[in-house]
């Protein structure tokens, strides 16, 4: 792992033109998460495997960012290195990787209280009301599913739960960022700063209010309820779009679908592992089916 890791700065480093030693390893995960000064600029560089975001991925994101910047919207911002957008492909360890620079955001993550979720929902609002005016193309997910032997059973259960949902797909499309949770912002001058969009797509708006309902209920929390009341205060003075239970419903269940082909085609997951996503899975079609999802009505 430490030699994937120095690989990873030493391509950086040649790319930015600064020693390896000056590049820190920020996460070692699916992607590879790198940051590091270039003259005078502190920059983020995102490294994702080709079998998870091509290339052509990497430059539908990069692309949508810099529109949506210049919608003001609260996001990210690309840094190209001589010209170029995406950097890559490179391979290490033979897997191939393409790499995404963003200028690193100054400022603390934002915390699981009512205040920040307050500012994180105003800014997803500015990314969904923006969308609409953004003409980018369909997101187009070519890579091939395939679902854990252990995660099988409960997978089928959720598929065919998301269809007894009355949802019209064509209401409240735009630009969902993907991965709406609090982890991914960053507090600046009293606005949450939106970044990490390896997922978003032109989908349900719907599906970010679920992701950020699924991120509060794994994180377990005393004060859910107070803080997805306050994302949705936040969110409605930006934006004036309501959900349906139904639509909320359908999408956590989608989220949890995605959740575990996600695990299950990019992660070597141990049997304890699997078996607590597929308890989390169970409990997910529990809290749908109770009167327990009351609280996360969009009210």
């Amino acid at each position: 792992m430490q030699s994937d890791l120095t690989e990873f700065q030493t391509l950086v480093g040649r790319w930015l033109r600064v020693e390896p030693n000056r590049v820190l390893t920020i996460t070692n995960g699916v992607n590879k998460n790198l940051r590091a000064m270039i003259n005078d600029d502190d920059v983020f560089v995102r490294f994702s495997p080709a079998s998870l975001h091509s290339k052509c991925d990497l430059a539908w994101e990069a692309t949508a960012l810099k529109k949506l910047r210049l919608l003001e919207v609260p996001c990210c911002e690309i840094f190209e290195i001589d010209g170029q957008q995406i950097l890559g492909p490179a391979t290490v360890n033979g897997v191939e990787y393409n790499a995404l620079v963003n200028r690193t955001i100054a400022g603390p993550l934002l915390a699981l209280v009512p205040a920040d979720a307050k500012a994180f929902g105003c800014s997803l609002a500015r990314l969904h009301r923006a969308s609409v005016d953004l003409p980018l193309p369909q997101y187009s997910d070519h890579r091939a599913k395939r679902v854990d032997p252990v995660l099988d059973t409960v997978f089928r259960e959720l598929t065919e739960l998301e269809g007894t949902f009355q949802v019209d797909a064509k209401l409240k499309v735009g630009i969902c960022h993907g991965d709406a949770w609090l982890g991914n912002a960053i507090m600046k001058e009293g606005i949450a700063v939106l970044f990490d969009f390896e997922f978003i797509k032109v989908g349900a708006l719907a599906y970010d209010i679920a992701t950020f309902i699924w991120a509060l209920r794994a994180a377990s929390s005393e004060e859910e309820g107070r803080v997805f009341k306050s994302f949705v205060e936040g969110y409605r003075e930006e934006c004036n779009n309501d959900f349906s239970e139904d639509e909320l419903k359908s999408s956590l269940v989608r989220r949890e679908i995605n959740n575990i082909e996600f695990l299950s085609e990019n992660i070597i997951m141990s049997r304890e592992v699997k078996l607590a996503t597929a308890q989390f899975a169970r409990d997910t079609i529990d809290f749908v089916s109770s009167d327990e999802f009351a609280q996360f009505r969009w009210t």
